[in-house]
């Protein structure tokens, strides 16, 4: 019964791991899409704005100079933003706790299987011993009976 427990542990943390995961995704590509929107559309403008102010006062090379640096710098940053959201504390302890349930989960049913095995050989053990001796409970060919129908299941 604890594997069971274990198990639905495992699958609610993971459950809640992933949800936390596509948020953390989803803000990546909303800060991935505005960062491009915000390249494409509004420095179309400022570049023919600004463009036009420099050429007044400087050469078309050097006025194209200065926007290409300020392009840089910006999509830059919006790169080191979209790229740096890691994990929150939620997402890390969810999977911590997906990974003992497991490990528990292991733990549990191999010592359920290990138990299980002993205890069945005990007593088909003990129900042989009572074929052969007649003195002997009838109750552990009863219990070898059992313990080999219920390892059919």
């Amino acid at each position: 019964m604890r594997a069971v427990e274990l198990a639905k542990v495992a699958a609610a943390a993971e459950a809640l791991r992933l949800r936390r995961i596509a948020r953390r995704q989803g803000m990546r590509a909303a800060y991935g899409v505005g960062a491009a929107v915000f390249a494409i559309a509004v420095f179309v403008l400022l570049h023919v704005v600004a463009y036009n102010l420099l050429v007044r006062a400087l050469s078309p090379t050097v006025s194209s100079l200065i926007l290409l640096a300020f392009d840089l710098i910006v999509a830059g940053v919006l790169a080191f933003l979209a790229m740096r959201n890691t994990p929150d504390e939620v997402e890390r302890e969810a999977l911590a706790v997906r990974r003992q349930a497991i490990v528990e989960m292991k733990k549990s049913v191999t010592v359920m299987a290990v138990a299980g095995e002993v205890t069945g050989l005990l007593v088909r053990r003990r129900a042989r011993s009572a074929t052969t001796n007649p003195r002997r409970s009838r109750a552990w060919l009863i219990a070898d009976i059992a313990s080999r129908l219920l390892a059919r299941r």
